[in-house]
């Protein structure tokens, strides 16, 4: 796959990871599902031509909100939606509103995926063992007795280990993610 392609592969992904963010922000403003939809594609074109000619776009969710921003304004003034238009100043604060929300929400998201993957790593440095009694408990759903009864230690024992894991898990997680820095 060449680098050109690779680009526009992550920002397709990108795109997708984040199409239900865009689509509500857009949803929201227009409560019209087809031109609304009609945006969503056009932000993605636009996009995609930008990712092209090699533009680098450092916040693409913000980015597309800023595009779809923009098409929507057009097409209020092509609807002649005056209403809404007539002033300028009260729109611009109130679709200010509205993105500062959705970037807080874009962010809040992003962090929650980067503690997923920070617990994903913390799991797997984890003795085969701690491994084998969280896969019970949260995979495979077993009571704790169940634990025991498959592991050959008490209920007691499989309690406290439990705890400890969770707590070891939890510092693990606080130290990768403070090794970022996340503002929110």
């Amino acid at each position: 796959m060449s680098a050109e392609s690779q680009t526009i592969h992550k920002a397709a992904a990108e795109f997708i990871r984040d199409r239900h963010l865009l689509g509500a922000f857009v949803n929201g403003l227009l409560r019209d599902v087809h031109a609304a939809e009609d945006i969503l594609q056009e932000v993605w074109a636009l996009l995609a031509l930008e990712v092209e000619k090699g533009t680098d776009i450092l916040n693409q969710a913000a980015w597309c909100r800023g595009v779809a921003r923009n098409l929507i304004r057009r097409h209020w003034e092509k609807n002649q939606q005056t209403a809404i238009l007539a002033d300028g100043r009260g729109l611009e604060n109130f679709l200010n509103c509205v993105e500062q929300s959705f970037a807080r929400a874009d962010m809040q998201e992003h962090f929650a995926a980067a503690r997923l993957a920070a617990l994903e790593k913390c799991v797997t440095l984890l003795p085969d063992r701690s491994r084998k009694l969280l896969s019970l408990k949260y995979t495979q759903r077993a009571t704790l007795e169940q634990i025991a009864c498959e592991t050959g230690q008490s209920f007691e024992g499989v309690k406290k280990a439990l705890m400890r894991l969770r707590v070891a898990l939890l510092e693990c997680v606080r130290r990768r993610l403070s090794q970022e820095e996340w503002t929110i």
